[in-house]
């Protein structure tokens, strides 16, 4: 009996000392983004070199390619310049939405990494009819 009232307990704190683990595993693998408006709020916590992730939108006309990629994503008040020296991703284009992983380089981002944003519907391209 008195094994009893031992294990019980014993059995409980392990189950919740097990779920903490858990939860706190799940929650580093969390991957978190800040808004143009966030980033720059933010700055000070980002030193020069500090990798974060920025997501927004790539405003209409201000891509130009070269040896270097540049743009300019936005949030509708907040923009910040944006370089890059890796190929954008095929469906990269104006008022597309991005994340970009990347830190501060003077006064704008470079960016490391580019990821298409997209909700999770996917609609295939329409077949054209090759029979007419």
């Amino acid at each position: 009996m008195r094994n009893k009232l031992f294990v019980i307990p014993a059995v409980g704190i392990i189950g919740i000392i097990v779920a903490f683990l858990l939860s706190g595993g799940l929650t580093a693998n969390t991957v978190f983004y800040l808004f143009p408006d966030e980033a720059v709020a933010q700055r000070a916590n980002f030193e020069n070199g500090r990798v974060f992730r920025l997501g927004g939108q790539v405003l209409p006309d201000s891509v130009e390619s070269g040896a270097e990629t540049t743009f300019s994503i936005g949030d509708g008040g907040t923009i910040i310049p944006v370089v890059t020296d890796r190929t954008p991703p095929q469906l990269f284009d104006d008022d597309v939405p991005v994340l970009l992983e990347g830190y501060w380089e003077g006064d704008r981002f470079r960016a490391t990494q580019i990821i298409i944003r997209h909700d999770e519907q996917y609609t295939p391209p329409e077949e054209s009819n090759a029979s007419s």
